[in-house]
Formats: structure tokens, sequence, C-alpha cells
């Protein structure tokens, strides 16, 4: 059979995606990806077809997403500019199934016009009406902004609604653009993380963090000695904060640790200042690997992250910078699988306490093999796979 799919240029969207598309090849089966040409060996390492998302652009910043009015707009760009072109390809190339992920909108008009079998991955945790009432206090600046802007909504929701009419559709709950759902969705957490379970009904199936081999580069230069390592990764998107980053390099030089930072590429290491000798610090850490080997990771907390590292029992020092990553952070608090730090800019000496704690108290790691279990009962890939392949025959 033949599948396409589609998601968001990032890596957290795209990493667990091509864990399933790999699967599916595994077994036969023929898999294209439409993304930006950033991810064209990593999606042709997999042994998938890529195709360049017909944008007009290769480059987008996902930095300017700080609210759901800009979530909102990308989105409605990105399917104002693509559902016709994708209709067209993918008419063309006759599927016998669409997978895209749940914040690329034009997958679901794409699909719903095509009448193809249609998938949606969901590499955040579940969201409905009752899980965004119930985590209201994480979205107060956005109600607050979308009241101080009423007309800039109302054209939102008036696009959204035109993006469905326009194809002869009839436009879902105004919730769907943050997270389209389709009559079968695969969620990469389990019921044990995710908030309000109980309210999700038999069409989300909640497989696991998506975890294979990514064929990245190995790391030689991890200290092979008995203290416990620690592990630094704020994400793809937002990790362009020289003062954060030098905030956690003055609490890790206190605690002495062995620590390995992943900076990204929006940031120089010559702007961090002095490294202290149990520092390391690279533009890019092989993640899955720091995990197996570390006894805390310091993230921002994107549900990748979280999900990986709640699968090696990891527990996590949390510093979320938008919306989404709070709401994991406080959920991972609630399991008691680490803590979240609220301070901003970083409270030096509170951040040192949390680091002892959480690598001195056993209740933490206790906490995280607990998410763990549950984690990886979930059957990830191969469990993903056997539901969608369920579901088209």
């Amino acid at each position: 059979m033949k599948f396409v799919f589609q998601t968001m240029p990032a890596y957290g969207h795209l990493n667990p995606m091509l864990g399933v598309a790999q699967e599916l090849i595994n077994r036969g089966h023929k898999v294209t990806v439409y993304n930006v040409s950033e991810f064209k060996d990593k999606i042709e390492s997999v042994g998938a077809e890529f195709k360049k998302l017909p944008l007009g652009t290769d480059t987008i910043d996902l930095r300017i997403l700080h609210n759901a009015v800009n979530i909102a707009e990308l989105s409605l760009q990105g399917t104002e500019l693509l559902v016709d072109p994708l209709i067209k390809e993918i008419e063309e190339e006759k599927p016998d199934c669409l997978i895209h992920d749940s914040l690329s909108l034009w997958g679901k008009v794409v699909g719903l016009h095509t009448k193809i079998p249609t998938v949606a991955l969901v590499p955040s945790m579940a969201i409905n009406l009752k899980v965004i009432l119930n985590q209201t206090s994480f979205l107060i600046n956005d109600y607050k902004y979308i009241a101080s802007h009423p007309l800039i909504f109302l054209n939102i929701m008036r696009r959204f609604r035109n993006v469905y009419m326009r194809k002869g559709l009839i436009p879902p709950f105004t919730t769907d653009i943050f997270s389209n759902s389709e009559k079968l969705n695969i969620v990469f957490t389990s019921r044990y993380f995710q908030p309000l379970e109980k309210s999700f009904n038999e069409s989300y199936k909640f497989v696991g963090p998506i975890v294979y081999d990514r064929q990245e580069k190995q790391l030689n230069v991890i200290t092979e000695n008995n203290k416990p390592i620690i592990y630094v990764a704020l994400g793809t998107i937002y990790n362009d904060k020289v003062d954060t980053y030098r905030s956690i390099i003055q609490a890790l030089k206190v605690v002495s640790y062995p620590s390995y930072i992943s900076i990204g590429k929006y940031i120089n290491i010559s702007d961090l200042g002095d490294i202290p000798p149990n520092v390391y610090i690279a533009s890019y850490l092989p993640q899955l690997e720091m995990l197996g080997k570390s006894s805390l990771f310091i993230s921002h907390c994107g549900m990748n992250s979280v999900n990986e590292s709640l699968y090696f029992g990891v527990p996590l020092l949390m510093i979320p910078i938008i919306q989404e990553q709070r709401i994991n952070a406080k959920r991972v608090e609630e399991l008691g699988a680490g803590i979240y730090h609220k301070k901003q800019p970083i409270d030096i000496p509170q951040f040192v306490e949390s680091i002892n704690s959480l690598l001195q108290d056993k209740k933490y790691k206790h906490a995280a093999d607990l998410a763990s279990t549950a984690l990886s009962s979930c059957g990830g890939a191969k469990e993903a796979a056997n539901h969608i392949l369920n579901f088209i025959s």
C-alpha cells in the first residue's frame, strides 16, 4: 500500500512521524513524506520518498509561534497555500491513506476533499474542549490577547471557515485549528500521562513515544565514571536565549556533575562566556543516546522531549517557554517525575537546589520509572502501524 505523510517542518513533529513511516516501510509499504528541504536527508534515511511542500519558500521560522493566534495564523497560511496543489498531486498519486500531524490543517482538508482514508498523528498530549478548559490558567495570556484584538481573532475564524467551505466542506469546531482530529488519532504518549484521558474515545490510540534508530552521530566524549550525568536541551525552536544558557551553566558549575548541553543552531558557543571543565557544549547532541546515559534532563518540556525522557526513566528539571510546554511541565510535576522551575530569569541558587533534589531524592527517579513502564508498554511504532493498517482495511 501507499501512504502519504504531511507534517509541520519541526523535529518534534517529524521525528516520531518518521518512526511510524519506517515501520510501515519495513512491512513492505511505500511512504512519501511532504516537508521542507532541510529534512530531505532525514526523511530519505528511513527509506521514504521526499517531496517538497509547494509553499513557495523553503524557510519557515517557527520561533514566531508564541501564542494561539500565531499558531492559528501559521496553520491557516500554510493551508491556504497548500490545499490546492496538494490535492492535485495526491489525486495523481492515488495513495491508500493520508497521514498528517494534528497541527497540519491542510492534511485534514485534503483528506476530506479527496475522500482518502486519513489518520492524524498527535505529537503533543491530546486536546479537546475539556482539556482546554482544564488548562485555562496557562492560556490566560492567549485569552487576553484575543480580547484585546477581536478583529484579528474574527478574521482567523472567517478564514478557518472559508478553508473548508470553498471545498464544499462543513467546518468543524474551532478547537480543530489547534489539534485537528480524524476517525483515527495516534497519540504519542500514554493514557497514564494524558490529562483527562477518560474524555477521549476509542478513536484516540495512545501508543507512547516513537523510539527508533535515528542514525544519529554517536557521541564519544561522555565521561565514563560513577557520577550522574546531566543532559541539557531546550528544543530546536525557542532555544536562542543566551542568558538562559549562561544561568544554567553557572548552576552546573556549582553542582560539578558531568553535564552536556545541546545549544542548537541559533547561538555560538563563544557567546556563553567561560565554560567550566565539567560542562561540554555542542550545537547538536544525539538525544536518545544522551537520555540513555543520563540521570537528569534539563528541558524546555516539549512533548517529544518529555516522552523520550520519561521513556528512559530520567527525571526532568523543566524551564518551559510557551503554553504547551508549561502544561507538559505541570503534568510531569503532578506525576512526581520532575520539578517545574517557574522563576524567570532563572534563580540560580534555587536551580542548584532543584538539581540536587532531583539527583538525590529517589522519589523522582521512582516516579519517572513508573511513567517509563506506562510509556514503554504502549507499543510505539509497531502499535501505531497496526492501528493504521487495521483502520484502512
